[in-house]
């Protein structure tokens, strides 16, 4: 009886410790996830660059002396100082980008012998670990363009029509001889979730990446995948060597336009929203057809079956979705460009004489009193008279839309004050839950020896797996704040 009664109570103890770590789990993974910023950083001069010839091989041409010293630039205080803080830093599998990449390692190492590391995105090493994925941020294949010249003529111009066709979602159309926008797209998908997944968080509590890649690869990902892409930038601001481009977001939530080339960019207008979604609708099936690719290869009846059921799924979300988001920034562009009182003044306007209006609206009384009277039509002396409204709604309209960017402007400032204000309290939540359940687990520990202390019992000695690095533990409740978000 005595052993039985002593067993209720260690299994009791076990069960209370049990319930208390998936307490404090919950806290964690109830906290939630912030957005994650990519610096994407084109490489230095490349030989290939500087003889004016398109080179898309691995590991390819390496920096010039010009394109060395545009790298030494990046790896400086001031350039840090622009771009914020970085807690990882990315390559492709192409040489230049890894030798652009040198001098900032070295700055942001804890000493010279002690770089940050440089992880790059694909390679044999990956492959070999994960075959059949498709993953990188190396340069988009230039196929029969390879070898002509990359600033003029058929080789400019052919190398670039595909990348642009994708842009606007026409992903199917291929480089021809390299790949198409849906090749391209899944592996930039695959490599930023591995970003996602490798970045440490920083001590601004956010995931802050610096990807260095290529020229068109930043450019065209980028147009394809954010919310608010300005399609002129491909051509009045085509990225130079070292040029930078700021995204914030993920594969899961969108990814957002910061800056281009140093320069910031702000959100959409009506007609690029409405871009973003007709092109999110038109890809929806073009990626479900590409998904059935090597089911149908492999001859797998059942993944064929369930792999197409998912795609008529997501192209009936992509409906549903492209309907629910063109109705929704069809009316805030309307209440956007008309004021509240805008049609109300119009009706008032048309109808009732400037005394009237003076007496009853002092906003409109503003703008009619500052029509002239004409010889003609003398407002004063007719007050009976109707009076145009076109020229008096449109000083009103634009004197809305100022206001409205001015409101704009500051929400924004105090999105971000908040935004920093959030990752300092969650530090702080954090902190308080680790605490917490270190001080639980002792006191379970300590109230389990005491029992075996009074009923005798000699405590286990501890496990090599009780006994391992707890960093394994750390990954895991990382990923599941990430995904509870």
């Amino acid at each position: 009886m005595h052993h039985t009664n002593t067993q209720r109570l260690r299994h009791g103890l076990i069960a209370a410790a049990t319930a208390l770590t998936a307490f404090c789990l919950l806290m964690l993974t109830a906290i939630p996830s912030w957005a994650m910023t990519v610096t994407f950083i084109r490489h230095g001069e490349s030989f290939a660059n500087a003889g004016n010839s398109i080179d898309t091989s691995i590991p390819g041409p390496s920096l010039t002396a010009q394109g060395q010293s545009e790298a030494a630039a990046v790896g400086t205080e001031a350039w840090v100082a622009k771009y914020g803080t970085i807690d990882a830093i990315f390559a492709s599998t192409m040489v230049r980008t890894q030798e652009t990449a040198a001098p900032l390692s070295k700055y942001l190492g804890t000493d010279p012998g002690h770089p940050m590391p440089i992880t790059v995105l694909g390679g044999t090493d990956y492959i070999n670990e994960h075959p059949g994925t498709r993953i990188g941020v190396q340069e988009i294949t230039s196929g029969i363009f390879t070898g002509l010249p990359e600033k003029d003529g058929l080789g400019r111009i052919g190398y670039i029509v595909a990348p642009l066709m994708w842009t606007m979602g026409l992903q199917f159309v291929s480089v021809p001889g390299g790949e198409n926008g849906l090749a391209f797209n899944e592996r930039m998908t695959n490599a930023l979730n591995v970003i996602e997944q490798t970045t440490p968080e920083g001590t601004d509590g956010k995931q802050n990446a610096a990807v260095f890649s290529h020229g068109a690869t930043i450019m065209m990902w980028t147009m394809m995948n954010v919310d608010n892409p300005d399609l002129l930038l491909l051509m009045q601001h085509p990225l130079g060597n070292t040029d930078v481009v700021v995204v914030t977001g993920s594969n899961e939530e969108g990814w957002h336009l910061e800056s281009w080339a140093g320069q910031p960019v702000g959100d959409a207008n009506y007609p690029t929203q409405m871009l973003v979604n007709l092109r999110s609708l038109i890809v929806a099936p073009q990626q479900a057809v590409y998904n059935m690719r090597k089911p149908v290869l492999n001859l797998d009846p059942g993944t064929i079956a369930s792999t197409a059921g998912d795609g008529i799924v997501n192209v009936g979300k992509a409906g549903v979705t492209f309907v629910k988001d063109s109705v929704n920034d069809t009316i805030n562009a309307i209440r956007g460009l008309v004021p509240s009182t805008l049609s109300s003044a119009t009706t008032t306007v048309s109808k009732t004489t400037p005394n009237a209006l003076r007496a009853n609206s002092p906003t409109i009384a503003a703008f009619a009193g500052t029509v002239p009277a004409t010889e003609s039509t003398p407002i004063t002396d007719q007050p009976d008279a109707a009076v145009n409204p076109g020229s008096q709604l449109k000083s009103m309209l634009n004197d809305a839309t100022g206001q409205g960017r001015a409101t704009l402007s500051t929400v924004r400032a105090n999105a971000a004050e908040r935004a920093v204000a959030r990752a300092q309290q969650r530090q702080v939540v954090q902190q308080n839950v680790r605490d917490l359940g270190t001080t639980v687990t002792s006191a379970v520990e300590r109230a389990g020896q005491n029992l075996g202390e009074a009923v005798g019992i000699k405590p286990k000695a501890k496990t090599a797996a009780t006994q391992a690095d707890p960093k394994p533990a750390k990954q895991r409740i990382k990923r599941a704040d990430r995904d509870a978000a």
